[in-house]
């Protein structure tokens, strides 16, 4: 069978890392192969993401952190780092990178215009300043009283009527839907693609055995050929009647001795001799004409 090709991890890592610098710009490499700093605006505010890369990158999905802090409900609780991103709550080792930071980044452009830095938040004393995450994500518990919000604390069904129609939530699972229609039409593109690509190999393979069978008619063919010419060299021809020509000749001697010594008649010995002498005689003469020939053949060629 013909060898398979497989990409090992660093180079499944590397191409993660290329789709970073692809989909987004000003990407900084902070630590090679590891830290990556990705910068960006908002409404002409300066941003950036830090993308960090573990060892078990990519079967483990990326650590990203944002600065500066900002209150987004994809961002963890007390924390800067942002998990709720849905690139990275269905990441695969097959996800691209760069898709997810892009991802990430035109979120926080759409859904903070008015962000403020972090100066402006130490100097900012209203009521909005210190909106958590919570109520940007739930404007409405803004507006309900103590009691109100104990109760929606513990009745589970207030609390799933209120996931089920907030606008951003609906977003979200929306995107994540698409997201996960995307994968899924993805891996059945790379499933057709995958039985292509076994059809081609078991072509291949195919079309290799026809050639090796027909290397191997060739090369007893070409032994046969081979053997044939050399029989039929017009040289060697040439030495055996050269051969054959003295077996004669010897032959017709050992008549002539043995009617000398009296051991054959005379009628035997005329027969033989005679029979012997006229087939050598024969054979010279084919011998030194086609000696002849070869000789104007040589010179011929030249």
């Amino acid at each position: 069978m013909l060898p398979r090709t497989y990409y090992n991890e660093q180079d499944v890592r590397k191409r993660q890392i290329d789709t970073l610098k692809i989909f987004n710009e000003h990407v900084v490499e902070v630590m090679e192969n590891t830290d990556y700093r990705v910068e960006f605006s908002v409404d002409g505010k300066d941003m950036s993401l830090n993308v960090i890369l573990s060892p078990e990158f990519p079967n483990e999905k990326p650590t990203i952190f944002v600065n500066p802090l900002i209150p987004h409900p994809w961002i963890a609780e007390n924390s800067n780092q942002v998990i709720g991103a849905p690139g990275l709550l269905n990441y695969t080792q097959h996800s691209d990178l760069g898709r997810i930071v892009q991802a990430i980044i035109r979120e926080f452009q759409r859904s903070l215009p008015n962000l403020v830095t972090n100066d402006d938040k130490t100097n900012d004393v209203s009521p909005q300043s210190h909106t958590s995450p919570h109520l940007m994500l739930f404007p409405e518990l803004s507006e309900l009283t103590v009691e109100e919000l104990q109760e929606i604390l513990e009745n589970t069904d207030l609390q799933d009527k209120l996931l089920e129609n907030n606008p951003k939530l609906i977003k979200l699972d929306l995107e994540t839907e698409e997201l996960m229609c995307s994968i899924e039409e993805i891996a059945q593109d790379n499933i057709t693609k995958q039985q292509m690509l076994d059809d081609l190999k078991t072509d291949v393979i195919d079309r290799i055995s026809t050639i090796v069978q027909m290397k191997m008619n060739y090369e007893e063919l070409h032994r046969k050929h081979q053997k044939l010419a050399e029989m039929y060299d017009p040289h060697r021809i040439r030495d055996c009647l050269k051969e054959a020509t003295l077996k004669a000749d010897e032959e017709a001697e050992v008549i002539a001795e043995l009617f000398l010594l009296g051991k054959i008649t005379v009628e035997a010995f005329i027969s033989k001799f005679a029979e012997k002498r006229a087939l050598g005689q024969a054979r010279r003469a084919r011998e030194e004409r086609l000696a002849h020939q070869l000789a104007q053949l040589d010179r011929a060629t030249t």
